[in-house]
């Protein structure tokens, strides 16, 4: 059996009013636009790579995020196969007998839902995810970074491999596999796609900001003063930032002209090692005040009993496992 270590790079709505989403959002929510994958021998050694871009079919617009954060473009992809073609083309490339290796279940989930829309009829191989092995070697819980994988066990970045390309981040994985002490152990850890779904509950915890540091974000001024949604000035906050669980916090601040506002912050580690943070600033109720007073007066006691002291804030192991809108989340 030949191990193909995969990753993908895909395209998203840039609104979810938009005519694409509205024609195809509840079947394809995410499109395919780049595969990326290491070929393994039984040695594990690397013995090819490939990277295939998708020209997106439905979701023609690229996403900005996606487009700063990958570099593709429409020019880049216009000329790319669609996604029925390059699929064709991977899984010729991968041979019969072969089983992928993702780092998390984002992609084998994105992966499905392609297959299933565009109505590849071809089997998919078993599918294994390395994150989960890692955690279990590492001790850790929850969602882990591939950077942070790599920096705890000695994997050097390559200047000439950046992150966010499908056939580097496959390679960086790999190199993540190979150095592990049972690296095989992956083959306990198969991964079923999900359902994938848009859904407006989740959709208000997306990342709107990038921080460099939770400490830094906690100290500074968008926190310090966070903006009323109505005027767009600077409030007072009125109480500390509380936290709530790891990565999360609350806290109250007023506006001269509209009165209390309830703040929620939660970070988030991204899958390219970064932090993200994301604010939200509502006016307060009488249910959100005694929420806040409630939570402070246990943060106090907490703070007093010195339950505090080792806690480590950038510490977003066990924040929440994935940002990807699943189903059954």
């Amino acid at each position: 059996m030949q191990l193909i270590v995969l990753d993908l790079e895909w395209n998203q709505p840039t609104s979810y009013q938009s005519a694409a989403y509205r024609r195809v959002g509840d079947r394809l929510l995410f499109e395919v636009i780049q595969f990326g994958a290491a070929k393994l021998n039984e040695a594990l050694e690397i013995v090819d790579t490939i990277s295939i871009p998708v020209n997106p079919t439905h979701y023609q617009t690229i996403h900005p995020r996606v487009r700063r954060m990958t570099g593709l473009t429409r020019d880049v992809l216009c000329d790319a196969p669609a996604f029925p073609e390059a699929m064709e083309s991977f899984m010729d490339w991968c041979g019969e007998d072969c089983a992928f290796v993702t780092w998390g279940c984002d992609d084998v989930s994105v992966l499905q839902q392609n297959v299933d829309f565009f109505r590849v009829e071809r089997p998919m191989p078993k599918m294994y995810d390395l994150q989960r092995l890692y955690a279990a070697e590492a001790g850790k819980s929850g969602q882990t970074a591939l950077k942070t994988a790599m920096e705890a066990l000695g994997v050097e970045v390559d200047e000439d491999r950046s992150f966010h390309n499908a056939m580097h981040d496959a390679y960086y994985t790999a190199q993540v596999l190979r150095k592990l002490p049972r690296p095989m152990d992956v083959l306990r850890y198969e991964e079923q796609p999900r359902k994938l779904c848009h859904n407006d509950r989740r959709s208000r915890f997306r990342v709107t900001d990038l921080v460099p540091s939770v400490r830094e974000a906690l100290e500074g001024e968008a926190l310090a003063a966070p903006r009323c949604p109505t005027c767009g000035q600077p409030t007072r906050r009125q109480t500390a930032l509380i936290p709530q669980a790891p990565g999360k916090y609350v806290a109250l601040s007023r506006c001269q002209q509209h009165g209390l506002m309830f703040v929620k912050i939660r970070f988030s580690q991204l899958p390219d090692g970064q932090k993200g943070m994301h604010l939200s600033v509502l006016p307060a109720n009488r249910q959100t005040r005694a929420y806040v007073h409630t939570k402070e007066l246990q943060y106090q006691y907490r703070l007093k009993r010195g339950d505090y002291e080792h806690v480590d804030v950038e510490d977003l192991s066990a924040a929440f496992s994935s940002n990807m809108p699943f189903e059954d989340a």
